[in-house]
């Protein structure tokens, strides 16, 4: 197990599959954060992989928001929490969901499985880099952004801890901030079609959304 799941791993021993489990500060901030992405990318008949997926949060919002996704691939490497989401689709009667337990970092075949096994066309990666160092969270990105290089409309969508915060300072916990600027840059290196947010959490955090050309 690579150090960055170790947190997850102990919160899961500490807490089991409570939402205390996934590391966030808060439930609202992570309803704004799922908010931010909705509103900035229409998922209406995506098909879409959650990677990192935790409790299957992403997929609980789609559906109390009426928004028609097409299908939901939720991805998790902590067995207890994929079994947890996978059996609250299954008691809350969600359709079109599956569940798939994978490294997004370890396994580098992942993201093109996904595309072939799923018809992905929609990878969001929401908190789920956090405690990753900024190459790792770059090399797992790029995996995903060119498994979708022969997907029309194809889209990657991530947010991270921001770097360009007013007091400048570290993040708490296992947490990491990134390189903002670089990170922006590193996605109009890849296509000009980018939309990015910062106004989210305040200064907090950065969204990014990619689409295919």
């Amino acid at each position: 197990m690579g150090k960055y799941l170790r947190p997850y791993r102990e919160a899961v021993r500490d807490f089991g599959t409570g939402f205390e489990a996934l590391l966030w500060n808060s439930e609202e901030m992570q309803r704004l954060r799922f908010e931010a992405i909705a509103g900035t990318l229409d998922l209406r008949g995506r098909a879409i992989a959650d990677m990192g997926c935790g409790r299957a949060d992403l997929l609980a919002f789609l559906v109390e928001r009426g928004i028609p996704y097409g299908r939901y691939v939720g991805v998790e490497a902590i067995d207890e929490l994929r079994a947890f989401s996978e059996r609250r689709a299954q008691q809350q009667g969600w359709q079109r969901a599956s569940f798939v337990q994978g490294d997004f970092v370890d396994d580098q075949s992942l993201c093109g499985r996904l595309v072939r096994q799923y018809a992905i066309d929609t990878f969001i990666f929401s908190g789920s880099l956090n405690t990753l160092r900024e190459p790792q969270a770059r090399r797992a990105l790029h995996t995903a952004w060119s498994s979708l290089e022969q997907v029309a409309g194809g889209v990657l969508a991530f947010n991270f801890l921001s770097d360009r915060h007013r007091s400048r300072g570290r993040a708490s916990g296992p947490a990491r901030r990134f390189d903002t600027l670089g990170m922006i840059r590193w996605a109009f290196e890849r296509t000009p079609v980018v939309a990015v947010r910062h106004d989210v959490l305040g200064d907090h955090d950065c969204l990014i959304v990619m689409r295919r050309a």
